[in-house]
């Protein structure tokens, strides 16, 4: 199987250097293009997802439809639509939402206050990493996994659209289901990384992805019941029943028998060429009334 992991297309806020978080920031006009590049891309490589899964912000919503747009139709002549879920949400910025970047980012794993700080009146905190790893987890475990374990022996492709700090945790989480001596990356993909490919921090540009293979090796056969030992238990002697296989748990700590490769980190051929439209055009705020911006763009 095959994964890429999709960063939403550029926002106001990404453009104003503010903490959009779980803001519904819109597209800017640049980010529609971008859009159009990736989906294309994906097309003209013959790369075919079996399914999209999206953070339900708008952002990453509207990635996810550009994909699909460009995606062949099923069997049946269905358009491949994405599967929306807050699990793939960004970070909620609290009281940050909508304020410009700054260096010193607050830290969130220790959010009691001591008696002497003066909280602001209607101050959100942040959301803290416990609970972002815990909405990844969620969507492994409801939706990824499953996938994974259903089609082990297929090639099927899964694209995930969220966004750039929750990407970053759903990543650690997959990591974290390996062994790491199972986890390699692609030679000269990412130059920059040194040491075990487990440890790999990656970052996301706007519609810049990320792509792994996943894959299943074979386990070797039971071995045979030793003799004079059963080979079931009295009470399935009984009803007549075999002993059931052990079902595949996503609770598992490690995915055992399988590996994991990084094919790309921060893909970004598919904006190769494209330029930002001057005059402030290119970073306002996208206007759904204009159906073909490009030629709009000349």
């Amino acid at each position: 199987m095959k994964i890429y992991l999709i960063r939403h297309a550029e926002t106001v806020h990404n453009v104003e250097r503010a903490w959009a978080g779980t803001t519904d920031s819109n597209l800017t006009n640049h980010g529609t293009l971008q859009i159009e590049c990736l989906g294309q891309r994906f097309a003209s490589s013959m790369i075919h997802f079996g399914s999209v899964f999206a953070s339900d912000l708008t952002r990453a919503r509207l990635t996810a439809e550009g994909i699909c747009r460009h995606q062949p139709s099923g069997e049946d002549s269905a358009l491949l639509t994405p599967t929306l879920t807050a699990d793939l949400r960004e970070r909620d910025f609290g009281s940050l939402e909508g304020t410009r970047w700054r260096k010193n980012f607050p830290s969130t794993e220790n959010n009691t206050n001591s008696s002497s700080d003066v909280v602001p009146s209607g101050h959100v905190e942040i959301e803290s990493s416990g609970s972002m790893k815990r909405r990844a987890t969620s969507f492994l475990n409801s939706h990824l996994l499953p996938l994974l374990f259903e089609n082990s022996h297929t090639r099927d492709t899964i694209a995930i659209v969220s966004h750039g700090v929750l990407l970053r945790v759903l990543w650690a989480c997959l990591v974290e289901l390996f062994d790491s001596m199972n986890i390699s990356i692609e030679p000269g993909i990412y130059a920059r990384h040194e040491g075990p490919a487990s440890q790999l921090v990656p970052s996301w540009s706007n519609t810049g992805y990320m792509s792994l293979s996943i894959h299943s090796h074979p386990l070797p056969p039971p071995l045979p019941p030793r003799p004079g030992s059963p080979s079931q238990t009295p009470s399935q002697e009984q009803s007549g029943t075999s002993t059931p296989v052990q079902s595949k748990s996503v609770s598992n700590a490690l995915l055992h028998g399988w590996s994991m490769k990084i094919l790309a980190v921060n893909n970004k051929e598919h904006l190769s060429g494209l330029r930002r439209a001057g005059g402030g055009i290119g970073s306002a705020s996208h206007d759904t009334r204009q159906k073909r911006i490009d030629h709009f763009f000349g």
